[in-house]
């Protein structure tokens, strides 16, 4: 909240601003105080410079949505001072495109206040015959030691980890599904000869969908790994079919699993769900937050987490939704 706009303000006002507790001591002079109004160490201030001054920084981007991204793989120092805060408006995306880099990571102490969406990457789906799924990766991280941080998750607001990759299907070929947060899916491997390799279906942008994966072979005898939660795409039909990709969509739903009757892939999962664990056939893809399927021969990846806090202690008020652990 910014400092008031007229009448009394006192130096107890400007400290409470920058995160410091009532009637504690507090100087014109002291860093937190003087990024305030952006002034240098030993410049003369005065009280009414102070007038509408906020420790508040909103994150912002002029992209669009899906032209691509909003805010990507983003640290808290590089927009607010310790004991600032820092703001995810509403509608805005805060995002990861890897699963070993969160879409917000924390380096000092400091209040996140999330209005919009913080999520991390999906987990790749295994490919068929020789892969296990990806890990998804987490939305936000606190770096080692780092202490005095708050998040609030507003209504309305999401916070969700990455799912996890599904395992691709042992014998018969087929690719897994990818996770919730944009997981690629797992290719079919078909030797080259045979005429039925083929990629697996591509993550979703922003606020979209996966890809379906490339088909396979032999009609009604099992399929492809179902496409990821959140808007995940299907696999294509058959035998030894590829993954689909996974969504970006929040909540979102479960892509279906491609094949035919007994050997039908597993269905992606939908929000905080798992994905589908079939037999002899390609797993589904994490939801936000979920593991992804096992695959017949092969263990889906865990779901990232929505916090990961590294051991350290915090405070988490939520009145939205989170997806993952904290």
């Amino acid at each position: 909240m910014a400092l008031q706009s007229s009448g009394a303000i006192s130096l107890n006002d400007m400290h409470l601003e920058v995160g410091g507790s009532s009637g504690s001591q507090v100087s014109l002079n002291d860093s937190d105080i003087r990024d305030l109004i952006s002034k240098s160490s030993g410049a003369q201030s005065s009280f009414s410079e102070f007038y509408g001054a906020s420790a508040e920084t909103e994150v912002s981007s002029g992209t669009t949505i899906n032209g691509q991204s909003n805010a990507k793989q983003i640290t808290a120092s590089s927009y607010i001072s310790s004991g600032g805060t820092l703001v995810v408006p509403t509608n805005f995306w805060v995002w990861s495109d890897s699963t070993a880099t969160p879409a917000l990571t924390i380096d000092i102490a400091c209040t996140v206040k999330n209005y919009g969406k913080i999520i991390g990457k999906g987990g790749a789906g295994g490919n068929g015959n020789n892969a296990e799924g990806d890990d998804g990766g987490p939305a936000i991280k606190i770096n080692s030691g780092v202490t005095g941080v708050t998040i609030i998750n507003y209504s309305g607001a999401y916070i969700a980890g990455g799912g996890g990759g599904a395992g691709g299907g042992s014998g018969v070929q087929a690719g897994g599904g990818g996770g919730a947060g944009g997981g690629n899916g797992g290719g079919n491997q078909y030797a080259a000869g045979w005429g039925y390799t083929g990629d697996g279906g591509a993550g979703g942008i922003l606020n979209a969908t996966g890809a379906n994966g490339a088909a396979g072979a032999w009609p009604s005898q099992g399929g492809s790994g179902g496409g990821a939660g959140g808007g995940g795409g299907s696999g294509d039909t058959n035998i030894g079919g590829a993954g689909g990709g996974g969504g970006r969509i929040l909540p979102g739903t479960g892509g279906s699993g491609g094949g035919g009757t007994p050997y039908s892939a597993g269905a992606g999962g939908s929000a905080g769900n798992a994905g589908g664990s079939p037999w002899f056939a390609g797993g589904g893809g994490g939801g936000w937050g979920a593991a992804g399927g096992y695959g017949w021969g092969y263990a889906g990846g865990i779901g990232g987490k929505a916090i990961n806090d590294s051991g350290v202690s915090y405070s988490l008020t939520n009145s939205g939704t989170i997806y993952g652990a904290t």
